[in-house]
């Protein structure tokens, strides 16, 4: 369950290690995002390649990144202790800045769009710089108007968390449809213990001898 926390905020073990809760704002996320795309530059090259490389994962992260909500203790804490927040949609407020929006947007096209400006920032300050810029974009406002209604992304999302597979067919029906074998009758169980207890007991005998 940890690590699932750390797709969405990845500082959850610097909490671990300070023993202290951390809402980051948006700068400090933005710098954090930054470090990810820094980490893969040197994993896989600051060259076209690295760059082809890491968009197998860097964009894919914001799937979980731009779920990040914080949740003081002093509005939520209350709320936690009648049921788990992970079983509550806590829905996000709307009145929230055009930065919040962008780093928010669970378009994969954002996603893309988002990595990019992280991988060509030549600092934190420039990457929030950008990334204002982009939010503020006639670009992203497209990415807004074209996206799908909030029903779909929740049925979309739905579907996700549940891991339900994309495809009807294949292994996954034929394993939950095959019939299960009859059980045993209890008379059927006693001989087949000592059946087993017999042939146990001719390998002790024949290593023995």
């Amino acid at each position: 369950m940890v690590g699932r926390g750390a797709l969405t905020k990845p500082w959850i073990f610097q909490e671990f290690r300070d023993d202290a809760v951390w809402e980051p704002d948006m700068n400090e996320r933005i710098t954090v995002y930054r470090t990810l795309a820094c980490y893969m530059k040197d994993h896989f090259g600051d060259d076209d390649m690295g760059r082809k490389k890491s968009w197998n994962f860097l964009p894919w992260h914001f799937q979980f990144l731009s779920r990040y909500m914080p949740l003081p203790e002093n509005e939520y804490g209350s709320l936690s202790l009648e049921s788990p927040l992970i079983q509550n949609r806590i829905l996000r407020p709307t009145d929230i800045s055009p930065l919040e929006s962008l780093l928010s947007h669970r378009s994969e096209d954002t996603h893309m769009l988002i990595a990019a400006a992280l991988w060509e920032s030549e600092s934190n300050a420039d990457a929030v710089t950008k990334l204002n810029t982009l939010a503020e974009s006639h670009q992203f406002r497209d990415i807004q108007t074209n996206a799908s209604g909030k029903d779909t992304d929740d049925a979309e999302e739905t579907t996700e968390l549940a891991n339900i597979p994309k495809n009807s067919k294949g292994r996954w029906n034929q394993r939950r449809g095959r019939n299960p074998k009859p059980k045993r009758s209890p008379e059927e169980i006693v001989a087949v213990r000592a059946e087993r207890a017999a042939k146990k007991l001719a390998l002790e005998n024949s290593t023995n001898a």
